[in-house]
């Protein structure tokens, strides 16, 4: 619940100030301190047996023969010295039973067995009984290492445990959460690390676990998002990456040089598309073998200009590829240096070996401190870790004990090892139970660019943030041959956690050989145009969504939920909520880093009768706006809603009544937007089916950690609600928190009030203030000055000409954006109703009637309301006159037939045709097209 949400961002406040003091005068090598010892308070000791209550609803269960039991920490588990909470122990026959609000655990005596060890619910909220040994059938499933070579998986770990990749173990993990209500953590074989003695070590692996068996009992029953918040209690919060870590990130395997770089970024400019990191892949350094740390310098003369024009001049942070398990070569600029510091002979040549699993770890801090640290100097801000060579190099055991999780805990704490005041962030796989606290995560090269892998990434997504790891990022690319494939692709990335486009080698290489034309696509600007403005559309959505993304950041680091939210931790009570799969055709939607906010990625190809795409989203319990329509969908426990979606659309529902934090889109300035601070704030208020509302925004510097050394951020609200009526709407924003450094002192506001009307009045602290009309969304924008104080309070007033009534307003939206759609169908070939006559052309007018009314708006409000009562009539009008076209078009020498156009050149021929937005149809499929975009509208 909303409550419950805050009641945990409270108490991770507090745990801020503790730890904002520890910093003061002890030593933390993670953001946190690590507390793995329990408060004996807590321990309750039963022959060879060992029980901690670490919650209400988390008890530890441990069993040793030498009643030796384990106090370091883990990575999966650092702190057990959580709040003693109230229960009661009874000591019978050999055994215990131990009573929490919420639980009863019973133990006979002797080895854990299921006749020996059991648990039981106390309260009624979907915890089912439980005896060791017993099988999770109800796991809704965690992650694995990454989606290399492994295309569509399973994830149900029974399956895929024997599975290894590149030498390595998937390291899968079941979810924390089930339907049973029940998980089992097993610590068992994981290592206890050595303790913190020194800023300059972080905890190393020391010796495996001294347990015989060391369990923890998970018992939420079906509240998954507590779970989610008291594992990070015992673990620590998921990491607050920087804020540019939430805009657009650029990645390509070439041999890229200076240059090169700076031609990249103007095509991102020059096509009005945002750009926030840029991402260095392994060609970026010397050629000695597949890793390397130095520069190539036949590339980069001098790397710390490029990056540093990046930085300074676009605003842009920078990532490079790394492959460890090479070692450090004496070609390196820096081995000179690395050498005298592991202690090599003034003379050796020798190669200083990959060590990461030792405990001495010496070597890994030369080599971040030394190696990479000339790098981290040069302007590189991100560890791009590509560490795909075997899970039993650089001295590990394997399976838990890994390269992938160590060089993670390594890179992801190097700023707050060396005391600096900047948060880490890398790119890597995932290894193991506790590498949510180093993000983010780097899902592999994408196996197989099809329709099947792109409906497991959103999958994948959501239960991966069933163990706290919900921030993957995924390859973003596109095959030669289906441009419709790469447009989804992308606006799946522009919603999902992280967006990246990359390419690990299908855009060059063999294919430029063989038949350049067959190259995959990264390059977003060389799609044809109908579908690149889709993709772009998307990209801006993002890019204007990043209060929304950065909310969801700090929101996982509070409360331990993810970006990427499945349905059933709202709605664990409705089997629709559990109905998300890999199939393409399944119901792969998700809550949006935040509660107010349902995505439904398209994830299936476009019929070739109509050229929509087909899908079903559940609408769930409350009232939700349909972004694309203007509509207002009526939920419950089993409401369906089947339509066809066309390219430019995401399905996108909001909560009636939230507003939607947003930045302004700038096309002036289009590189590292996302670190600016938001001036001016926008918010996009849902009014239909609501009569009251509210949203916030999140803010802080976007880099340091000073939102937990000095509580430094802000949060600033905006509540509305309906007055006289319907007549009138008022605004409250109000800031609350710490004005940091980089916290705009004033600013403007811009209220974008969706499905109402045109304005009489608009008064801001009680002065007129400026307000436009944009009929096309059916939206009201209120502009404030530019200077009003942030930690002012803000009284906003808006009167309508008339009572807003949602009945008439509701779906206008759709009716307007598929009437142009569909006209620009049928334009390219004269088959327009109205184009070549003087009578009907009802499209046209529907089509056109938003820019008028804008002009209107001002000038005679009651105008606009008149013609808004038409729409729907003259859009009737306009469905008869499409269907009544006839089979024949005014200009059929415009018309292309494919079938007729030889194999070797139909590609050629098509990519002309796109390039002129046209679809190469002929008339028959551009009317069926037409239709099918007329009749989805609502």
């Amino acid at each position: 619940s909303r409550e419950e949400t805050h009641n945990m961002q409270q108490i991770r406040v507090l745990l801020c100030v503790i730890v904002a003091a520890f910093l003061g005068c002890c030593i933390a090598v993670e953001l946190f301190p690590y507390n793995p010892v329990a408060n004996s308070a807590a321990v309750v000791l039963s022959g060879n047996a060992r029980f901690t209550v670490l919650t209400d609803f988390i008890i530890r269960m441990e069993y040793s023969n030498s009643r030796h039991f384990e106090d370091r920490a883990t990575l999966a588990f650092l702190n057990r010295n959580t709040h003693v909470p109230q229960f009661q122990v009874s000591h019978q026959n050999g055994g215990v039973v131990i009573t929490t609000s919420h639980l009863q655990l019973q133990y006979t005596g002797g080895a854990f067995s299921a006749s020996s060890l059991s648990v039981k619910p106390r309260t009624s909220f979907g915890l089912q009984p439980w005896h060791y040994g017993q099988l999770d059938t109800g796991n809704l499933f965690g992650t694995i290492k990454s989606l290399d070579l492994t295309n569509v998986i399973s994830l149900n770990c029974s399956l895929i445990n024997n599975i290894t990749v590149n030498g390595e173990s998937l390291h899968c993990e079941y979810g924390l959460i089930s339907r049973n209500g029940w998980r089992i953590v097993n610590d068992t074989s994981n290592w206890g690390l050595t303790p913190a003695n020194a800023a300059s070590s972080p905890q190393w692996w020391d010796s495996v676990n001294v347990d015989n068996e060391d369990l923890y009992f998970f018992g939420h029953g079906h509240n998954y998002t507590r779970a989610l918040y008291e594992f990070t209690l015992l673990s620590n919060p998921i990491s607050m990456v920087p804020r540019y870590a939430s805009g657009i990130w650029w990645s390509r395997w070439y041999n890229l040089n200076n240059w090169d770089v700076q031609n990249i970024v103007g095509e991102y400019e020059k096509h009005d598309l945002p750009l926030d990191v840029f991402v260095l892949d392994m060609d970026w350094h010397t050629k000695q073998g597949w890793g390397g740390y130095s520069f190539d310098q036949r590339l980069f003369p001098n790397p710390a200009n490029t990056l540093g024009w990046l930085h300074h001049e676009k605003g842009i942070y920078t990532s490079t590829n790394l492959h460890d398990d090479d070692g450090v070569r004496s070609t390196e600029n820096t081995y000179r240096a690395m050498a005298n510091y592991m202690g090599y002979p003034s003379n050796s040549q020798n190669t200083i070996p990959f060590e990461i699993c030792t405990r001495n770890s010496s070597y890994m801090i030369g080599l971040e401190d030394i190696t990479q640290g000339a790098n981290y100097a040069a302007g590189v801000d991100v560890a791009w870790i590509d560490y795909q060579q075997g899970g039993t190099q650089g001295d590990c055991t394997g399976l838990v004990q890994n390269p992938t999780i160590m060089l993670s805990h390594v890179r992801g704490t190097n700023h707050v090892r060396r005391r600096e005041n900047v948060r880490d962030v890398v790119l890597a796989r995932w290894g193991g139970l506790g590498n949510h606290r180093y993000q983010v995560g780097f899902s592999g090269d994408v196996g197989t660019l099809n329709w099947a892998d792109l409906a497991f990434q959103p999958y994948f997504s959501m239960t991966a943030s069933n163990v706290g790891f919900g921030f993957w990022s995924h390859d973003l690319v596109g095959p030669w041959n289906d441009h419709e494939l790469h447009t989804r692709w992308l606006q799946w990335g522009a919603v999902s956690a992280v967006f990246r486009t990359h390419d690990r080698g299908m855009a060059s290489g063999s294919c430029a050989n063989n038949d350049p034309s067959q190259c995959a696509i990264v390059e977003i600007w060389k799609l044809p145009q109908r579908y690149f403005a889709a993709a772009r559309a998307a990209i801006h959505l993002r890019e204007k969504w990043i209060p929304v993304l950065y909310n969801g950041v700090r929101h996982a680091f509070d409360t331990g939920v993810s970006a990427i939210r499945p349905m059933y931790y709202n709605y664990p009570q409705y089997d629709a909520a559990y109905e998300a799969s890999a199939s393409p055709t399944g119901l792969n939607q998700y809550f949006f880093a935040s509660d107010d906010i349902i995505i439904s990625p398209v994830t299936v190809p476009a019929s070739t009768t109509n050229m929509m795409a087909s899908k079903t989203v559940w609408i769930p319990d409350g009232q939700w706006f349909e972004l694309t329509s203007g509509l207002v969908r009526n939920g419950g426990k089993s409401v369906m809603v089947t339509k066809n979606i066309d390219l430019t659309e995401i399905p996108i529902y909001i909560r009636a009544g939230a507003a939607i934090p947003e930045i302004h889109w700038d096309q002036k300035n289009v590189t590292g937007i996302a670190m600016r601070q938001y001036d001016p704030l926008v918010f996009s208020v849902y009014v239909t089916g609501a009569n009251s509302g509210s949203g916030s925004v999140y803010e802080d510097d976007g880099m340091t950690l000073d939102y937990v050394r000095h509580n430094a951020y802000a949060r600033t609200t905006l509540h509305w609600q309906r007055n006289a009526g319907g007549r009138q709407i008022s605004i409250t924003v109000s800031s609350t928190g710490t004005m940091y450094n980089s916290f705009p002192r004033s600013r403007s506001l811009r209220i974008r009030l969706y499905n109402t009307l045109p304005a009489t009045s608009v008064t801001v602290n009680g002065h007129s203030a400026s307000w436009n009309y944009d009929a096309q969304d059916l939206c009201l924008v209120v502009h404030t000055a530019s200077n009003i104080n942030t930690f002012q309070t803000v009284q906003i007033t808006v009167n309508f000409v008339e009572a807003i009534e949602d009945s008439l307003l509701a779906g206008l939206k759709g009716l307007f954006h598929h009437a142009n759609l569909a006209k620009n169908v049928l334009d390219p070939t004269w088959a327009t109703p109205g184009a070549n006559s003087v009578t009907g052309g009802n499209i046209s007018v529907v089509a056109s009637m938003p820019k008028e009314l804008d002009v209107l708006a001002h000038t005679s409000p009651r105008t606009v309301l008149a013609h808004l009562n038409e729409v729907r009539t003259l859009y009737r009008y306009a469905v008869a006159e499409v269907n009544a076209i006839a089979g024949e078009t005014a200009k059929p020498e415009l018309l292309y037939n494919l079938e007729s156009v030889p194999e070797s050149k139909r590609k050629i021929v098509l990519e002309k045709l796109e390039a002129q937005n046209d679809l190469g149809m002929n008339a028959a499929q551009r009317k069926a097209y037409a239709i099918a975009l007329l009749n989805s509208a609502n």
